[in-house]
């Protein structure tokens, strides 16, 4: 199953942090696997 995370789900999550993600973060979360799966697994749980 691939990681999908698009800058849609960031944008998402930003609100739930109610912090603003510079591109560098971005970036970087979209890279770094294994936030990835972390993202997907809470995604797909509606956590």
């Amino acid at each position: 199953m691939p990681l999908e995370i698009s800058n849609s789900d960031l944008d998402e999550y930003e609100k739930i942090l109610r912090k603003s993600l510079n591109d560098e973060d971005r970036e970087a979360i979209l890279k770094f696997t294994s936030f990835r799966k972390i993202l997907t697994i809470r995604k797909k749980l509606n956590l």
